[in-house]
């Protein structure tokens, strides 16, 4: 349980507080709904850090719970290792509120540098930058879910770090925060940077894949490029509408015909910006692979017949299952009907099916298919929102032949195969 707080009293509290656990509060950096962050420094070492304190009190009782575990995989991701993503340090409470110590970027962010002015070149290499910030998060099982200028950050070499995590892709912290009447509150993330699937109820279902942060990419990139946004203006509230409707068909202005910009890039962001999510690119690896002929490597080995499953996000966030499988494993919801090997928890959200998906060994490899076999009906099943592999949707006949580090999406739910 935290101590209860009204604004005026963390105020209060942190007013009077030179210093937490060896850190000398100094000046704020920024505020939000959920939290407050400081500028401060180590005492031992007058290492400079930034400490990102939780707003418990801005949501209900009922919502609190949800809220904290959202800051916990908040600081979790940030441990992830990467030049790009910004680093958390410690995790500590003060009376009851939560905060995290974590990298301090003194280079401002992107949305400065985009007002300021920011060449061609400069654009290009932060991108680039960018997708591998995002490579390192996907490949974690994690989602940004609100990629913008001002959550990339730049270290004092220049470096580009994605930050604020909070509502990276967990079944724990949905889009929403619910009200008493247990109706949609708020909607996290910005507008003009999300997918038309992530304002979409209907296909909210599709929002712990790669897609979204590719979308959002694409209108940093433009964004950088053009110092526009591609789908209209938006500086009013009567640009929203437009905006967003002009973003659910994909109309964005194309580039002016004076920009010297490699007709690659114009392929790419093109892509990216599609508001169909299957016809955009389905993972970094993808737009790698457009941008210099190769993808991220992985250094990934088949998987063999002993494997194991790591669930990365989802009710049952870390949780490990140790596979030896001689023929099928069967994967699904929680059910009294149904017999899974691999049983995924889902008591928030109604994603995964009771049969999702199938192991397979065939000769010497795995194979994934979507859905199970029912013996009771005599025919295979599929899953009702299908099942993934690194962001990509896979079929019931052929299967996908599964390697080390590949990350399996199911509903909610991110798994790593090791």
């Amino acid at each position: 349980m935290t101590t209860q707080h009204t604004e005026s009293s963390w105020q209060a509290l942190i007013q009077n507080t030179e210093s937490v656990h060896g850190y000398k509060l100094m000046s704020v950096l920024g505020e939000g709904r959920f939290g407050i962050v400081y500028k401060a420094q180590r005492i031992s070492d007058k290492y400079f850090v930034a400490i990102k304190f939780l707003k418990v009190w801005s949501v209900p009782d009922h919502a609190q719970a949800n809220l904290i575990k959202r800051f916990e995989l908040e600081f979790e991701t940030g441990q992830i290792a990467s030049q790009y993503l910004i680093r958390s340090i410690e995790m500590n409470q003060l009376e009851g509120i939560p905060y995290f110590v974590m990298e301090f970027c003194s280079g401002g962010n992107l949305e400065r540098k985009i007002d300021s002015g920011i060449s061609l070149a400069e654009s290009l290499d932060v991108a680039e930058k960018i997708l591998t910030g995002l490579q390192d998060l996907h490949m974690n099982g994690k989602i940004h879910r609100d990629l913008k200028p001002e959550n990339v950050l730049f270290d004092s070499a220049g470096n580009p770090k994605l930050t604020d995590f909070g509502i990276s892709g967990h079944i724990n912290i949905q889009l929403t925060v619910v009200n008493n009447e247990g109706k949609p509150e708020q909607i996290f993330g910005s507008y003009a940077y999300m997918a038309p699937e992530q304002l979409s109820p209907v296909k909210r279902k599709n929002t712990l894949l790669p897609t979204i942060d590719i979308f959002s990419f694409g209108v940093l990139c433009y964004e950088m490029i053009s110092s526009k946004l591609p789908f209209g203006p938006w500086e009013t509230h009567d640009d929203i509408d437009p905006y967003i409707r002009n973003a659910s068909k994909g109309d964005f202005v194309p580039f002016e015909s004076s920009l010297k910009l490699d007709p690659t890039w114009k392929k790419i962001i093109a892509k990216c910006l599609s508001s169909d999510r299957e016809k955009r690119y389905q993972n970094v690896g993808e737009v790698r692979m457009d941008l210099k002929g190769q993808h991220f490597s992985n250094d990934n080995m088949p998987c063999t017949s002993d494997f194991k499953l790591r669930i990365l996000d989802g009710e049952e966030y870390g949780k490990l299952y140790e596979v030896a499988l001689e023929r099928t494993i069967c994967l699904g919801r929680r059910s009294s009907s149904v017999k899974n090997e691999v049983v995924l928890e889902e008591t928030i959200s109604n994603y995964i099916s009771r049969r999702h998906a199938t192991f397979e060994r065939i000769g010497n490899g795995i194979f994934i298919r979507d859905g199970q076999w029912n013996n009771k009906i005599q025919t295979w099943v599929t899953s009702k929102n299908g099942t993934y592999v690194n962001g990509i949707l896979i079929g019931s006949l052929a299967g996908h032949h599964l390697h080390r580090n590949d990350i399996i999406t199911v509903g909610n739910t991110s798994i790593k195969i090791y």
